[in-house]
């Protein structure tokens, strides 16, 4: 016979039950609706099409611009204020002055996560100058 313990919590070496994957269910994304894991209405479960727009569909540069800038000043480990940023065709341009090499290579980490961008050109320049 099993352990009192085992029988009320169920066996260690098996996930539990929420944490499978019922059968029909999607591997990846959101649905909301009613039934899908559970439920009401604001219930969400993986969906298949995350990420998957309609054809020839792009973000906009100034949706782009706009998501950088915001993603720049919301981390604290970067001082964005001397830096300039433009798009074009998805192609974001990081211009100005930071304090260290780390902080131009967050930058461009940063500007490299936002979706829709293709590519970024990093022409940030440091302030510090270390002597030889």
């Amino acid at each position: 016979m099993e352990p009192l313990e085992r029988r009320y919590f169920g066996r260690d070496d098996e996930p539990p039950e929420r944490w499978r994957r019922r059968r029909g269910e999607p591997e990846v994304g959101w649905e909301i609706g009613p039934g899908v894991a559970g439920g009401g209405d604001t219930t969400l479960a993986p969906g298949p099409h995350v990420g998957r727009g309609p054809r020839d569909w792009r973000r906009s540069d100034e949706r782009i611009r706009e998501d950088v800038c915001q993603w720049m000043s919301d981390d604290p480990r970067l001082d964005a204020r001397e830096i300039d940023v433009r798009v074009h065709d998805g192609d974001v341009t990081l211009e100005g002055r930071v304090e260290h090499r780390g902080a131009r290579r967050l930058a461009e980490d940063i500007a490299a996560a936002v979706p829709g961008v293709r590519d970024v050109f990093n022409r940030l320049r440091t302030s510090d100058r270390r002597s030889a």
